[in-house]
């Protein structure tokens, strides 16, 4: 993850999704890694933000990071 965002952020991407699945068959049907993912972002300097993405862009499955410059 720390790869894709770094050439990202070197091609001049500022937005990026990042689809991490629903967890649907996780144990207890607990999305494991949309957790992590999102604990990984807070700590990451070039992260501006994140959200959930559109329904039509993933939805609960995918989240939209938007990058420093």
């Amino acid at each position: 993850m720390a790869e894709f965002l770094a050439h990202s952020k070197k091609r001049g991407i500022r937005c990026v999704r990042i689809i991490h699945g629903k967890g649907l068959s996780s144990r207890n049907r607990e999305p494991v890694l949309k957790h992590k993912l999102r604990s990984w972002l807070m700590q990451k300097d070039e992260v501006i933000a994140y959200a959930q993405a559109r329904q039509q862009d993933g939805g609960s499955g995918a989240v939209i990071v938007l990058l420093k410059a």
